[in-house]
């Protein structure tokens, strides 16, 4: 666990991006809150700010400060979160946890905002986690998962290699009560090196 830390406890800068690891402050969370809090919840039904929050988006920066706070408790043991930066403006979100008994990284979320869609952020952010999983960490898979009806994640997943595992049925409650379906992709260090 020491050497996920060490690979991963730290800002990435790709081609476009940079991901950095911001702590829970009031200062950080204004800057989050001051990035999304123009983004029109219902274009987020799909995907949520952050897995444990119940509503897609938060409404005010101290909700942001305690989502940060609750987050930063879930990743603490195994788990990292970045705060994605495209020309110096917030984006988006990253977290990760990786399971040391069966050599998996779990990308638990990407999170992007609506502006940010649509110019390949979430796959370059997959491939330097990849990268570092599979080169620098001796992962043996990647997991990754969707809900169903998320077309644009579910295309973004498949066309980078992933293998749909499975399928947990029903497995999200939706804001209007439905049902849907959650996919489970995976990608193995063998399947990474072809």
């Amino acid at each position: 666990m020491e050497k996920f830390f060490e690979l991963f406890k730290r800002d990435f800068k790709t081609e476009r991006l940079e991901m950095r690891v911001l702590e829970p402050t009031p200062e950080n969370a204004k800057l989050i809150w001051n990035a999304i809090k123009n983004e029109k919840p219902a274009d987020f039904q799909f995907i949520r700010f952050s897995p444990k929050y119940d509503k897609p988006l938060p409404t005010s920066s101290d909700e942001v400060l305690a989502i940060m706070q609750n987050d930063e408790k879930m990743a603490h043991e195994n788990g990292m979160i970045w705060y994605v930066f495209h020309d110096g403006k917030l984006v988006g979100y990253a977290r990760v946890h990786y399971f040391d008994s069966n050599k998996t990284l779990q990308i638990a979320a990407i999170w992007l905002v609506k502006v940010a869609w649509g110019y390949g952020f979430y796959k370059e952010i997959r491939d330097v986690l990849e990268k570092i999983a599979f080169k620098d960490l001796g992962a043996h898979r990647i997991g990754i998962q969707c809900m169903a009806g998320n077309v644009h994640s579910k295309k973004s997943i498949e066309n980078s290699g992933y293998h749909l595992d499975g399928c947990m049925r029903d497995a999200n409650m939706m804001p209007d009560g439905t049902w849907m379906d959650h996919l489970v992709f995976t990608k193995l260090a063998s399947e990474y090196r072809k």
